[in-house]
């Protein structure tokens, strides 16, 4: 009961963006979040993303790695070497370079040679060294991630979702966003904030929309250990009728859920990856089993964003522990 109890507070903050009352909000300005992705740091989603949350008043550290870490789910990489051996994304920064720094221009924007999950932690514990001072995070939001994380298969393969599960078991509010948008461009060639239907401008809007529901407060923004999943369709150029997604809020298993699977070809004696589902994928134990699935909404519904609510806390549930304790119940005489 205290987790659904949980759930059911989390999931008021999707459908508070839609029919918000009039409330005391905490100016943005008091409100720090720590910004990172999979994709690397000179992705141009997340750097869409930080421009809208710095217009918007935030204040936003990045740290985000040096290079493509998708798929790295929450492993915990650090860099071997003081200086990088291999080129970062795009040639940004090229070999040789430090293995982590910061733009010359903004010295809140730093990339870091590790996965999403420790660049999480450099943000949390170095940064503070680094600029002589404290630093609260409110929220640490990572993504959006270039293509959907969707379903309990991606959740522990994802390094976006890992970035977030590492700062929620940290304590720190966390959400983690994806897109829909599988473009792996250069921000220097694609940035344009200013385009109303450029794919990485919408979701860093819609983004910084949600971020201002969820620190609308002075309190904390989620409670302890939870974090949220946050899944966008095709928007702009990819679906030019879909310019501001709904929010929806969902669950992450149901149906249509799927996870990572593999298809061999015999011919040409290879592999591909490719993705299933399974009845175990779509099964409801915890939460609001009355939600539908993040693959459903993203997949087969309109215009719309998922919105599911995720623990920390692994563990079953008391019905299904007890299940497992009686089938193997003999070992502990």
């Amino acid at each position: 009961m205290q987790f659904f109890t949980t759930a059911i507070a989390l999931l008021s903050v999707a459908a508070s963006l839609v029919n918000a009352a009039p409330n005391p909000r905490a100016p943005a300005a008091c409100k720090t979040i720590l910004l990172t992705n999979d994709d690397g740091w000179a992705a141009t989603n997340v750097r869409a993303t930080y421009y809208k949350l710095k217009e918007a008043g935030y204040k936003v550290y990045m740290v985000a790695p040096v290079s493509q870490r998708s798929g790295f789910g929450g492993k915990f990489d650090i860099p071997t070497s003081p200086t990088l051996e291999t080129d970062g994304g795009f040639n940004y920064p090229p070999a040789g370079a430090a293995s982590w720094g910061y733009e010359e221009a903004d010295d809140h924007m730093w990339y870091f040679n590790g996965t999403p999950a420790s660049c999480v932690a450099f943000g949390l514990t170095y940064l503070p060294q680094f600029f002589n001072k404290s630093i609260k995070y409110d929220l640490v939001v990572s993504g959006p991630n270039e293509g959907t994380n969707l379903s309990p298969g991606m959740f522990t393969l994802s390094g976006t979702i890992g970035a977030a599960y590492n700062a929620a078991y940290r304590g720190i509010p966390s959400v983690a966003f994806s897109g829909s948008n599988e473009n792996g461009t250069f921000f220097q060639s694609d940035l344009d904030l200013d385009d109303p239907m450029s794919p990485p401008t919408i979701y860093a809007t819609k983004i910084t929309e949600f971020v201002d529901e969820l620190l609308n407060g002075y309190g904390r923004a989620l409670p302890l250990g939870t974090g949220i999943n946050v899944n966008f369709p095709n928007v702009g150029y990819l679906d030019e009728s879909c310019t501001d997604p709904k929010w929806v809020n969902t669950r992450l298993t149901g149906d249509y859920a799927s996870g990572g699977d593999l298809s061999y070809d015999k011919e040409s004696n290879s592999f591909a990856w490719t993705q299933s589902s399974w009845d175990a994928l779509e099964i409801c134990e915890s939460g609001d089993c009355k939600l539908p699935s993040e693959n459903y909404i993203v997949e087969h519904t309109k215009c719309a964003a998922s919105v599911s609510v995720f623990s920390i806390d692994y563990d079953a549930d008391y019905y299904l522990s007890k299940k497992v304790q009686q089938a193997i119940g003999d070992l502990f005489k």
